[in-house]
């Protein structure tokens, strides 16, 4: 009789599968990621996804939705109950803790968001809803606060925030962490998002 799989079990093998999905997909790209090797760098035969993903698609796209859940559960934890500024500064700060302790996930949604693809731009921003909506919601919060702008919808402040995210990683990056360092990084998004490039007290 085969043993059967318990529920921690199978939670284990998902979250191992996701994991080197991640390596795979910041490294190669969906397309070239292979579902094989996917399955073998997370220790298991050929063919085992299946088990858990549809495809390489489903799979990529819980990629995405790891990270944000990853981010937004870490925003969560340490959540600043103080102005709209203090609590972006926390989101970006969570977020930033995704790239400094497992980067392979922040990787992937940039180098898939900003590459844009008509087919699969839509499911990312969708699948970047934990961490979108909490963002968004501070959003809301700031608008009916006076701190944030009332003439453009929450979504696409969130969208611009988490935009801005995006490039200074591509920056740190692409610099070799020369500038911005991660440690930068919150505070340098929330003040270009919040007061743009514009001297202090201009008009």
């Amino acid at each position: 009789m085969t043993p059967r799989i318990t529920e921690d079990a199978k939670a284990e093998a998902r979250l191992r599968l996701l994991e080197a999905a991640a390596a795979h997909f910041a490294r190669q790209g969906l397309d070239g990621a292979s579902i094989d090797a996917i399955a073998i760098d997370a220790g298991y035969a050929k063919g085992t996804i299946y088990n858990y993903f549809e495809g390489k698609t489903q799979l990529f796209l819980e990629v995405i939705a790891e990270g944000a859940r990853r981010a937004a559960s870490r925003y969560a934890k340490v959540e600043s109950r103080g102005t709209v500024r203090d609590r972006l500064i926390a989101l970006a700060e969570a977020d930033v803790s995704v790239v400094r302790d497992e980067e392979a996930f922040q990787k992937v949604v940039v180098r898939e968001a900003l590459s844009f693809r008509p087919e699969t731009y839509p499911a990312i921003v969708a699948h970047l809803a934990p961490y979108l909506d909490q963002v968004e919601a501070v959003m809301a919060d700031g608008t009916r606060a006076g701190e944030i702008r009332g003439d453009r919808p929450t979504p696409q402040l969130a969208l611009l925030f988490v935009g801005t995210l995006a490039l200074l990683y591509v920056q740190h990056w692409g610099s070799g962490g020369a500038w911005p360092s991660l440690d930068e990084i919150p505070t340098l998004a929330v003040t270009d998002f919040l007061d743009g490039a514009a001297p202090r007290g201009s008009t």
